[in-house]
């Protein structure tokens, strides 16, 4: 084989022989990380809902026009001059504080012998996540002459506002006395006796959740059960500076140099001139 021949093999030898090293190692460089995101919804273990609907509206259905009364069923209860919810359901979004959470059990309103009907019911907190909520019941309600013209499934009743700062991530939500206003729904709701807008009672509110942080996936397998799972440390980011791979290449650089150098020293060796043969003088014969 002619020295510039061997030269050539040589340094493709080195140059494959460093690109099977940095493979693997490339491969290592970027590791799978496979995981699904946590849930961020907190479940609702417990809790209590106040309000006293509105203090003009229990004081005209005790008085002496009105001469009525109310009473509590299916698990509300009243206890002046709150009504009382308990045993509530929902889920809250432990990072947008977005939530919903229902309460069973109603409170029936009578007055002027029966002409008066009004009855809420199961109601249900919906929080906005902007520092508000809605109100949400059950209603059934007369006119004033005592025809049933409101029948409705979780009617928008009350707007309830200010609520604070709330963090369902610390395992529980509360506000207290957050004022509360009606809506149109909730006008229509009391015949017409209130305006969309009218001040009602306060609404209070605390609720245990449960654990918010869900369950992550198990990282990802290859195809071999047995390979092990490249995994990256704190200290070892995604896109540090692949040190190895870069070292690794120097080497096979000096591996090339020298072969080379080698082979040119060997090549100009063996090509040294031959001595000249001396001149033979002439045979006599």
């Amino acid at each position: 084989m002619k020295p510039m021949n061997r030269f050539a093999t040589a340094a493709t030898a080195a140059v494959f022989a460093a690109t099977a090293l940095l493979v693997p190692t490339a491969a290592q460089a970027a590791p799978i990380l496979a995981t699904t995101a946590a849930s961020s919804n907190c479940v609702v273990t417990g809790g209590e809902l106040g309000w006293g609907v509105k203090e003009g509206f229990r004081s005209y259905i005790s008085g002496t026009i009105a001469n009525g009364s109310w009473e509590v069923a299916d698990g509300a209860s009243y206890e002046t001059p709150l009504f009382g919810w308990a045993n509530p359901t929902g889920e809250i979004d432990a990072i947008t504080g977005e939530g919903t959470v229902s309460f069973a059990g109603s409170i029936h309103f009578t007055g002027h012998d029966g002409v008066l009907n009004l009855q809420i019911a199961n109601p249900t907190v919906v929080l906005n996540g902007d520092g508000t909520a809605k109100l949400l019941m059950d209603t059934k309600s007369n006119n004033a002459q005592g025809e049933l013209v409101v029948d409705e499934q979780q009617a928008y009743l009350g707007k309830v506002e200010a609520l604070g700062q709330l963090d369902p991530a610390s395992g529980a939500v509360a506000f207290d006395q957050a004022p509360a206003v009606l809506t149109a729904d909730g006008a229509d709701a009391f015949g017409g006796f209130y305006a969309s807008g009218d001040e009602l009672d306060p609404v209070s509110l605390t609720l245990q959740l449960g654990p918010c942080e869900g369950t992550p996936a198990a990282p990802a397998q290859s195809a071999d059960s047995n390979s092990e799972t490249v995994t990256l440390t704190a200290d070892e980011p995604a896109n540090s500076v692949p040190w190895l791979p870069i070292a690794i290449g120097a080497v096979a650089l000096v591996v090339i140099a020298v072969t080379a150098g080698m082979l040119i020293a060997g090549r100009k060796k063996g090509a040294a001139p031959a001595a000249p043969e001396d001149d033979v003088a002439p045979s006599d014969s």
